[in-house]
């Protein structure tokens, strides 16, 4: 065997260790992005179900919620406060689900169903208020996307859309 034949077998087991090497790579980014993707699933599932806990857990923070939602005016003044931390709290995770979707690490189908109740919820007269007189806790972009979505919907109580949220049997402070 001379030289040159023992060079092209020397190149051909490179190209062959380059190609495995890409094969490789690829396999593990692809099993990193399945991790984030899962690792962004259970964090908006988490989310939820911290969400959910708070508001069984304090049913006057829940009452407000019911109250606000529909009429911001009517809350006074501490449950305004309390009303505008928890559309903070609950709105960051609409964010973080945003953020999540651009990055392509959260799933579109996931993302969006969270989305139509979250326009239906930012619709409700007193979130709307919210809304429009408290984005600066929130990223422009993100804000601006939302304000252009909500512009194309009616204000309506939420109760309309969600009877589970009809705060009328409520009222009681």
């Amino acid at each position: 065997m001379n030289w040159e034949a023992l060079g092209a077998i020397a190149e051909l087991l490179g190209a062959v260790g380059v190609i495995v090497t890409l094969v490789y790579l690829s396999t593990q980014i692809r099993q990193n992005s399945n991790q984030l993707r899962g690792s962004a699933t259970t964090a908006v599932y988490e989310y939820q179900r911290k969400l959910v806990e708070m508001l069984s857990a304090d049913p006057e923070l829940y009452k407000i919620a019911l109250r606000g939602n529909e009429d911001l005016a009517s809350l006074d003044p501490w449950e305004q406060q309390r009303f505008t931390i928890w559309c903070l709290y609950e709105t960051g995770m609409w964010e973080m689900c945003h953020q999540l979707l651009r990055q392509g690490a959260l799933d579109r189908e996931l993302y969006s169903g969270r989305e139509d109740y979250w326009l239906t919820l930012h619709s409700s007269p007193g979130r709307r208020e919210w809304w429009n007189t408290h984005s600066v806790m929130l990223a422009e972009g993100f804000y601006r996307e939302v304000s252009k979505q909500l512009e194309e919907i009616p204000v309506r109580r939420l109760g309309e859309a969600h009877p589970i949220f009809d705060s009328s049997g409520h009222s009681d402070s």
